[in-house]
């Protein structure tokens, strides 16, 4: 029934949540499994840039600014890339344990604007979200909850698992 499985995650403990429901249902279809966590390296090098008339006069010939602009992208790009992998691993951990196949994606950009679009361009029957936040009302979706419901081609899952926490 469901030939693949999609996953936003943020090491938070809702979207850990998720991830545990999304393998339990990936064990009873025997689904592949797709993790996918965004960055935002563009927000921190347009902040770089909003920032630039504080540096030090030396830093502002716009020579030295350019390499210094290369430099900074270079490094939040890298940096960011590698934390996004650092979230997917507790996903292809549990995927390996379940034995289930795991493709990670890791795409920069605003999130709930780049995982609508990836599960839109995808071919995924299922997506499984976590709540991030509480809500004032127990079935509220939060902003990413609501973009991905206009997704009309894919089913979705809430998880709306109790918080490990208790809460």
């Amino acid at each position: 029934m469901y030939k693949t499985i999609y996953v936003p995650v943020d090491n938070s403990d809702y979207s850990n949540q998720a991830i545990n429901v999304a393998v339990d249902l990936g064990k009873a279809f025997q689904s592949k499994m797709v993790g996918c966590h965004v960055y935002a390296a563009k927000m921190h090098d347009y902040r770089f840039k909003q920032m630039e008339y504080t540096l030090p006069e030396e830093y502002l010939e716009e020579t030295e600014l350019d390499r210094q602009r290369k430099i900074h992208d270079s490094l939040i790009t890298m940096g960011l890339k590698l934390i996004s992998d650092g979230y997917l691993v507790p996903m292809q951990q549990r995927c390996v344990e379940a034995g289930l196949e795991f493709e990670p994606r890791m795409m920069d950009g605003k999130h709930s604007t780049e995982i609508v679009a990836d599960v839109n361009a995808g071919d995924y029957d299922l997506v499984v979200l976590g709540r991030a936040r509480p809500r004032p009302r127990p079935r509220q979706l939060g902003r990413l909850g609501l973009r991905a419901r206009r997704a009309p081609r894919q089913q979705r899952r809430a998880g709306r698992e109790e918080h490990p926490d208790g809460r």
